[in-house]
C-alpha cells in the first residue's frame, strides 16, 4: 500500500507513520490500544494528519496497525519500518538541483530513533551542522523540490 495507492497524499510519510505508530504500542505495556488511544497519540505527533477517527483511511490504518502489533515481535516492527525509511531514497535529481542552486540536502537517519520520520533537510553545504529549511528534517521531497526551484541559480 502506496501514497498513492491509498489517496493520502496529504499524509506525508504514511506508510513510516504506520510503522512507528505499530513499534509505538508494541513498546507500550500498559496502554490501552483503542481508537481513540491511538488518534490521540498520532495527533501528538502529526497533528492534522487525522480530524477525527471516523475517516476511512483512519480506520484501514487502525485496522493494518493492529493487525501488525498483534502478530509481529517488536524486533520485526522495527525491522520493517527501517527497512520502508531506508527504501525511500534521495531522487537523484534533488542532488543535482540542490547543487547547482548552491545548497546541501541530507536525509534523516532513522538508525537512532525509531519514532522518527526520515524526512530531509536542506544545508547551506556539506559540512553545515544546522538546516536552513527542515530543522527537524520534516520536509519531503516535493517540499525541497519547490523550495530549491524558488531559489536563484548560484
Amino acid at each position: 500500500m502506496t501514497e498513492k495507492a491509498t489517496n493520502t497524499n496529504r499524509i506525508n510519510f504514511y506508510e513510516e507513520k504506520k510503522w512507528i505508530m505499530a513499534y509505538w504500542f508494541k513498546t507500550r505495556q500498559n496502554i490501552n490500544f483503542s481508537e481513540n488511544q491511538m488518534l490521540t497519540q498520532w495527533s501528538i505527533w502529526w497533528k492534522e494528519d487525522f480530524g477525527s477517527s471516523s475517516g476511512q483511511i483512519f480506520q484501514d490504518t487502525f485496522t493494518w496497525i493492529k493487525q501488525i502489533v498483534r502478530t509481529m515481535s517488536k524486533a520485526e516492527i522495527k525491522a520493517k519500518r527501517h527497512e520502508v525509511a531506508d527504501f525511500s531514497s534521495m531522487p537523484p535529481y534533488i542532488k543535482q538541483l540542490a547543487s547547482r542552486k548552491g545548497y546541501y540536502v541530507k536525509k534523516c537517519s532513522t538508525r537512532k530513533h525509531p519514532l522518527r520520520v526520515s524526512g530531509y533537510a536542506i544545508f547551506k553545504n556539506e559540512k553545515d551542522k544546522k538546516p536552513i529549511y527542515g530543522k527537524k528534517f520534516n520536509l519531503t521531497a516535493q517540499q525541497i523540490k519547490e523550495i530549491l526551484e524558488a531559489k536563484e541559480d548560484k
